[in-house]
């Protein structure tokens, strides 16, 4: 398996600090979460659903990105 596109990928600049960006955005939305859905049956289950839809949609943005012109 060939790794270096790979590779060319993950460490481009814009990748790496929307990863950066949606970690603390998803730090910020669980401090949210845990404040306001303290004690409640479903709050880890609205934050998983929180982290699976913004998985999807990064995948979906990491797909559509050109990074041949980079």
């Amino acid at each position: 398996m060939e790794t270096t596109a790979l590779y060319d990928t993950f460490t481009n600049p814009r990748v790496v600090t929307s990863m950066l960006l949606l970690g603390i955005g998803l730090g910020i939305a669980l401090c949210i979460l845990l404040k306001y859905l303290w004690g409640q049956w479903y709050m880890p289950i609205a934050f998983a659903a929180l982290c699976a839809g913004t998985l999807a949609g990064y995948l979906y943005w990491l797909d559509r990105q050109d990074f041949r012109d980079d």
